[in-house]
């Protein structure tokens, strides 16, 4: 009996593996991470952002500046479509006929842009006349054609009171004004409108005897008459600021050069003989 009880005092216990050991027994340790570790998955982090808000500016900037520019072409080709429409019909007078069917005769009802603004003496017509803005201000342009009887005027009204179609151009507070041959009061055909400058085309004759075009302004023209050709410059600005381009030098319908503040500006320019000058 002693023996067996020796023995069993003796008896140790069998080695436990980490995975068969109780849970309280071992220790866990937990790892974070380094302050250099942070300190670049915050750079990294920061710049994506960057990244992300420059993309998002550039795509803003580029958007307004593509709207604004469509818009201003838009508004370059209203305004161009509708003047060269009527300096195309200026001076147009209607063909009447005869007891003689192969003769044909103008009307002589036609005299011309209203003689009480432009001027005018006995015997002179302008189809074409104009006013040169004071102190650089923008010019003033005036067309007249014989009213046929279809034709509409600028604010697209037909005249039912004169034998012609008196078309006037002008800038008011920023608007192109449109003021027609009818009882209607003027209106604008385009807004944004910073310059508007006119200068009339006389053909001449050069050294070599070739006829030549040369341009000037409306307080140098001598002769009404004589116009052929009116050249037309147009300056707009947008409506949004944001242009991405502050180095960039635009210079306006005076050659003098434009202050960038941000907007976007466009100058356009555009010559429409006249078809009638011969008549």
């Amino acid at each position: 009996m002693p023996f067996a009880i020796l023995s069993m005092c003796n008896l140790k216990h069998p080695t436990l593996s980490p995975r068969q050991a109780p849970s309280f027994i071992l220790r866990r340790y937990q790892q974070g991470f380094s302050l250099l570790e942070l300190m670049v998955g915050l750079t990294i982090g920061l710049l994506v952002v960057i990244a992300a808000v420059g993309s998002l500016v550039y795509t803003q900037i580029s958007s307004t500046v593509v709207s604004d520019g469509a818009h201003l072409q838009q508004k370059t080709d209203i305004v161009f479509r509708n003047i060269g429409f009527h300096i195309s019909q200026a001076g147009a007078i209607e063909l009447q006929g005869t007891a003689d069917p192969a003769r044909m005769i103008f009307s002589a009802a036609f005299t011309g842009f209203d003689p009480a603004v432009t001027g005018a003496t006995a015997g002179q017509i302008f189809a074409i006349h104009g006013l040169d803005g004071a102190s650089n201000a923008p010019d003033t342009l005036r067309v007249s054609y014989e009213d046929d009887g279809v034709v509409l005027d600028c604010l697209g009204i037909r005249t039912t009171t004169v034998a012609r179609v008196d078309n006037q151009f002008y800038v008011l507070n920023g608007n192109l004004m449109c003021q027609g041959a009818s009882a209607a009061p003027p209106q604008p055909i385009a807004d944004g409108v910073e310059d508007f400058q006119v200068t009339y085309g006389v053909q001449t004759l050069n050294g070599a005897g070739a006829p030549q075009y040369q341009f000037y302004r409306a307080d140098q023209i001598v002769d009404w008459t004589n116009i052929q050709a009116v050249a037309i410059c147009l300056q707009l600005v947008g409506d949004n600021k944001g242009n991405p381009q502050p180095g960039l030098v635009t210079r306006g319908c005076r050659n003098q050069t434009i202050t960038n503040d941000g907007l976007l500006r466009r100058v356009f320019q555009r010559t429409f003989s006249l078809r009638n000058a011969l008549l």
